[in-house]
């Protein structure tokens, strides 16, 4: 069985306490329980943690080397429940998280648009001649009554022959 959340505190409690009876008190359980926990801790570690006399409890040499883990695990336990809490109360925090991962999606979406609209352009055939014109003129002139003012008797003649 892995090592569980309460065992670590109890081998806290009962590390600083050096007393079942203060440890189990501080922890809020029977003394009982705080035992039987710490006795499958060191069962499930694979060695004995405390030395037990009539008058206190001490740690190992095992013990002295697993405490610094198990208070660093504690640490990172609180923490943990203390952001839960913050986010639980936070309605907020739930607000900014939702709003960024919107935020990234719309860029998202708007380069992937930008992009293929690019790839467009760029792929975009171009006219065969085009005239510079100003946007003056270019509202004066009338494309339809451009062709029937070309003389076609101007034009030079071809044929077939000279397109190939």
């Amino acid at each position: 069985m892995p090592v569980k959340t309460h065992q670590i505190s109890y081998f806290i409690a009962l590390s600083e306490e050096q007393s079942f009876t203060r440890a189990a008190k501080r922890c809020g359980v029977a003394q009982p329980s705080l035992t039987r926990a710490i006795q499958e801790l060191e069962n499930e570690l694979g060695g004995q943690l405390f030395e037990r006399n009539r008058s206190n409890v001490s740690l190992t040499r095992f013990g002295l080397h697993v405490k610094p883990d198990f208070v660093h695990i504690e640490r990172i336990l609180s923490e943990i429940a203390r952001k839960a809490t913050e986010f639980k109360t936070n309605p907020e925090a739930n607000f900014h998280f939702e709003t960024r991962e919107a935020l990234m999606r719309y860029v998202a979406v708007t380069v992937l648009v930008l992009g293929v609209a690019a790839m467009g352009l760029a792929l975009r055939p171009t006219p065969f001649a085009t005239a510079a014109v100003t946007d003056q003129t270019s509202s004066q002139i009338d494309p339809y009554a451009l062709q029937s003012t070309i003389e076609t008797k101007m034009l030079p003649q071809s044929t077939p022959r000279d397109l190939f």
